[in-house]
C-alpha cells in the first residue's frame, strides 16, 4: 500500500483502496483526484460526509471505476465493463445493452424529500437511453436524455423536461416536497412538482434496472441528500480539466 504524507488522510484512504482494488493507473492521476476529493472534504455534509454513493471514471483505471470516492459507501458492482471501455481523461462507455453498474443504491435510500442526483456525460451518442435510474414506473429518480435538446430529470417520482443539451453536468436535487431543482447547461431550472415516494429498485448508472442503457460516456455520477448542484459542477469541471491537463 503506497502511503505518503503528501495527501489528506481522505485523499490517502482512496488511493489506498483503489491499490486494493489492483488499479495502478490513478497514480499518474493522484494530484487532480486529491484535489477534487479535499474539495468535497472541506464543504462536508452532503458533498462528503453524507454523500450516499459516488465514484470517478476519470483519472482511474478499470479496477477502480466501483471503488467509491468515500470510505463506507456502498461498493457499486459493474457488468461486463472493459479496460478498452474507459478512457482517463473523459470516463467509461457504455453499449446501449450489456454494460452498467449497478450501484447497489435502493431508491429509496435517499430521503423523500432531501435528495440529489448528478452524472457527467462527456460524450453521448444515442438518446431515449437513461444515465443514472431507479426505473420508469412512478416513482422513479432518473436523469433521462430524450433528445439532443431535451433532459428530463425526475427526483422522488416527480421531475420535468427541461430544453437542454444533455453532455456535461446533469443532475436534479430536492430539498423539500415541492421544492426541487434541475441543472443542465450551467442552468439552474426550478420545479415544484411535489415528490411521492420512490421506488425500491436499485439505482442503476448506465441504464435503468433491466432495460434502457445507455452509449454514452461518463465521468462520474453521484447519489445523497441535496446539495447545491453547482457548486458540485465546478468541482467536477476542475477535476475533469486538471486530469485532462497531466
Amino acid at each position: 500500500v503506497y502511503t505518503s504524507s503528501a495527501f489528506s488522510a481522505e485523499a490517502q484512504n482512496y488511493f489506498d483502496r483503489l491499490d486494493t482494488a489492483g488499479d495502478t493507473t490513478y497514480v499518474d492521476y493522484k494530484q487532480p483526484l486529491a484535489n477534487y476529493i479535499d474539495s468535497l472534504v472541506t464543504l462536508g455534509g452532503a458533498y462528503w460526509d453524507t454523500m450516499q454513493s459516488a465514484a470517478s471514471f476519470v483519472g482511474v483505471g478499470i479496477q477502480g471505476i466501483t471503488v467509491p470516492l468515500r470510505d463506507g459507501m456502498t461498493v457499486p458492482t459493474q457488468n461486463n465493463f472493459v479496460a478498452a471501455d474507459l478512457d482517463q481523461l473523459t470516463g467509461l462507455k457504455g453499449n446501449l445493452s450489456s454494460k452498467w453498474i449497478d450501484t447497489n443504491i435502493s431508491g429509496q435510500t435517499p430521503d423523500q424529500d432531501d435528495n440529489s442526483i448528478s452524472t457527467y456525460a462527456t460524450e453521448v451518442n444515442t438518446y431515449l437511453n437513461y444515465y443514472l435510474s431507479t426505473g420508469g414506473a412512478l416513482g422513479a429518480t432518473h436523469i433521462y436524455p430524450a433528445s439532443p435538446t431535451n433532459l428530463t430529470c425526475r427526483i422522488s417520482g416527480a421531475g420535468a423536461a427541461v430544453n437542454a443539451t444533455p453532455l456535461h453536468f446533469a443532475g436534479a436535487t430536492r430539498s423539500a416536497a415541492s421544492v426541487m431543482n434541475i441543472r443542465a447547461n450551467g442552468t439552474d431550472f426550478p420545479n415544484t412538482t411535489t415528490s411521492i415516494q420512490q421506488l425500491t429498485d436499485n439505482f442503476n448508472v448506465f441504464g435503468r434496472p433491466n432495460a434502457n442503457r445507455t452509449d454514452a460516456r461518463l465521468a462520474t455520477y453521484h447519489i445523497g441528500p441535496a446539495l447545491n448542484l453547482a457548486t458540485l459542477e465546478g468541482l467536477q469541471d476542475t477535476l475533469i480539466t486538471e486530469i485532462a491537463a497531466i
